[in-house]
């Protein structure tokens, strides 16, 4: 071969490397991943640019409309910015598609439950909840979300049933929630007068969880709505002992049925006996000090509100205590003064509020109304 030749075959050479270089440079840079619609329609999720996301995500859906999770995201926007209906309608209209897997099933139905929820149809999102089960028999998540619909249906029943569902799949325990369930349920009966089928309920929470003081309580409530006082009585005294704390509750009604009867040394008793197993309590200290009062002794009386003062400086049942026993030993000035401070630090003393979630009720509450949370009161 020819040195021409050599230098020929060099070029040639040469020359495909750079075209094979030039096409595969041309591929990679076609195959090089790009940020979707669909990526950036998530970001702005993230980044809670929700009329964003929504244009993009509908632009995914006109080019594209087998793009499921698409569809699932534009509802979940339309529910969080308030457009419930709209959501609703998106994401019911997923599940009649035939090209959907379980998964996509599964997660559909689960925000059309929370967009009934929010819509406040909590009868269908019930009825969805339960579907879910249809499609996965132990989903979690639907299982504890029938349980605390049943429950804000006041369906006590069946929310402990299902309440007991989850606990079992997780290896929990918790009977005094059960317990309470089972007094709301006897609530039923005792709101419509049923005051003896009332206390078959109320003692079969007792039976699930004995500690629960919300069942003697209102075993005593319906014996007195029964006018049978010395029964109250009894379960009023099981019901301090079982929650000494809680006691205050049954104090004015106890008075009452006891000075009737002309018991007074047994209310002397009640008293003392709660202050053996709770000697600083400020509502029973107070209690059996205007017990004192009422009898006449108002030295007892003094000598147990000016030890409580001074050991419950900021108490507010401790300072209307002593105005109140300043009223009746005619220092009306000092009384005046105390009922100042006390007006000037508070708006209301009268109620009690749910830890969790903050709503008041001025009476005795073992689950709250609003949120469903148990023992969020009185502690």
């Amino acid at each position: 071969m020819t040195t021409f030749e050599i230098i020929l075959a060099f070029v040639f050479v040469v020359i495909l490397i750079m075209v094979f270089g030039t096409i595969i440079g041309r591929r990679k840079s076609e195959t090089k991943p790009k940020t979707s619609l669909y990526s950036q329609a998530l970001n702005h999720i993230l980044q809670g640019e929700y009329d964003i996301a929504i244009k993009e995500l509908k632009s995914i859906i006109e080019k594209d409309t087998s793009h499921i999770d698409a569809y699932i995201n534009l509802g979940n926007i339309l529910r969080k910015t308030g457009k419930l209906k709209p959501a609703v309608k998106v994401h019911q209209a997923l599940l009649y598609r035939q090209n959907i897997n379980k998964l996509q099933k599964l997660e559909i139905m689960r925000n059309l439950v929370l967009d009934y929820v929010d819509l406040n149809e909590k009868g269908i999102a019930l009825s969805v909840a339960l579907n879910i089960l249809d499609v996965e028999k132990k989903n979690i998540w639907a299982l504890e979300k029938i349980w605390h619909l049943y429950r804000d249906l006041k369906k006590w029943n069946k929310a402990s049933e299902y309440m007991e569902r989850v606990l079992h799949i997780r290896k929990e325990d918790n009977k005094r929630a059960m317990a309470i369930y089972k007094v709301q349920e006897g609530l039923e009966k005792f709101d419509n007068q049923a005051f003896h089928d009332a206390r078959l309920i109320f003692r079969k929470a007792i039976r699930i969880d004995s500690r629960c003081e919300a069942s003697y309580y209102y075993i005593a409530e319906s014996y007195l709505k029964e006018k049978r006082d010395a029964d109250a009585v009894g379960w009023w005294e099981k019901f301090a002992e079982i929650a000494p704390r809680k006691a205050w509750l049954i104090f004015p009604q106890l008075q009452k049925v006891l000075f009737n009867y002309g018991n007074f040394g047994n209310i002397e008793d009640f008293y003392l006996k709660i202050l053996k197993n709770e000697p600083n309590d400020v509502r029973t200290i107070t209690a059996l000090a205007s017990f004192y009062e009422r009898k006449g002794d108002l030295s007892r009386a003094s000598d147990l509100i000016s030890d409580l003062i001074e050991t419950n400086p900021s108490s507010v049942i401790a300072k209307i205590a002593y105005c109140k026993l300043l009223i009746a030993l005619k220092r009306d000035r000092e009384a005046g003064d105390v009922l100042t401070d006390i007006v000037n630090r508070f708006d209301s003393i009268n109620e009690v509020r749910c830890s969790n979630c903050g709503h008041i009720a001025n009476e005795a509450l073992w689950i709250c109304p609003v949120c469903g949370i148990e023992d969020s009161f009185l502690e």
